[in-house]
């Protein structure tokens, strides 16, 4: 069957992997645009296959699948540039991939007579390279009409991915907790540097001597779950360590005593959760987070 004709405005990490791999798959990528040429020359040639322009309008026209991956602050006014020049194809679908913004920001495609779609990878993208190898695999975000997301599930099937379909309503909220996850966690691991670094360990020596640790707490997420892969002594229900920690914070580190209070009461709640403690000992915990 024959495969649609893609066009990619924005040549970053996104647009240039999601490209690479639907080129993979027999999608005809028809062009890429970019605000410089030498973006967009340097996107075809990873690609291997499309045009190389500068002008939206006119790759646009060339599309079945429009994917606007531009930076997140320009997708609204360049699909509005595209759609006030006619330039989406009556039934092809326009997509943009931010996990923040839903669907809806591509509504003056609708004008044109196209489906909008919003497809997020659940991934961390740091280059290319990394995105070509991760985006496989991975879970994917839908937000759209019927049809747009039976389109957007036959994109993910061949990405090798997995659909989530996320409600308009519920995209930030979505958004939010891949950032929790991803963002925040690489924030954690920098706030334990700090403290180490406080009873001087220095941080070239930090990391690595927490790698093993977060490498085997990952692994215990991946093969238990949650809450089961809680441990320590939150999990044990230990007050006595806890407290132990807190005059700690007191002595050597206050300012870092209210971000371990704030993630130890969501700890207490996975550790009731786990069935590791109970009501009480949760309250107790509680009670020290709150002092």
């Amino acid at each position: 069957m024959k495969k649609s004709r893609v066009v990619i405005i924005g040549a970053g990490v996104v647009g240039t992997a999601v490209g690479a791999l639907l080129h993979q798959e027999s999608y005809e990528i028809a062009a890429v645009a970019s605000r410089s040429m030498g973006s967009a020359e340097r996107a075809v040639q990873y690609i291997g296959a499309g045009a190389a322009t500068t002008d939206v309008v006119k790759a646009a026209r060339q599309g079945d699948l429009i994917f606007i991956t531009t930076p997140d602050g320009a997708i609204a006014s360049v699909c509005e540039k595209i759609a006030k020049k006619k330039g989406f194809p009556p039934e092809s679908t326009v997509i943009h991939c931010c996990g923040a913004l839903s669907a809806e920001i591509l509504s003056p495609a609708r004008a044109c007579g196209a489906r909008i779609l919003s497809i997020h990878p659940l991934q961390t993208l740091a280059d290319t390279d990394q995105a070509v190898a991760n985006l496989p695999g991975s879970f994917f975000a839908l937000d759209g009409g019927p049809d747009a997301i039976k389109t957007g599930k036959e994109i993910i099937r061949d990405l090798g991915g997995t659909v989530m379909v996320i409600p308009s309503e519920g995209k930030m909220l979505y958004h939010a907790a891949a950032v929790v996850a991803c963002n925040y966690f690489v924030a954690l691991v920098f706030q334990a540097l700090r403290m180490l670094e406080a009873v001087g360990i220095p941080r070239t020596s930090g990391l690595p001597a927490l790698m093993p640790l977060i490498k085997g707490t990952v692994g215990n997420l991946e093969k238990v779950g949650i809450p089961k892969a809680l441990t320590g002594p939150i999990a044990r229900g230990d007050l006595k360590t806890i407290e132990g920690h807190l005059a700690a914070f007191d002595r050597l580190m206050p300012e870092a005593k209210r971000i371990y209070c704030e993630m130890g009461r969501v700890a207490a709640d996975a550790a009731e959760a786990k069935g590791s403690i109970n009501e009480e000992t949760r309250r107790k915990l509680l009670e020290l987070f709150s002092a």
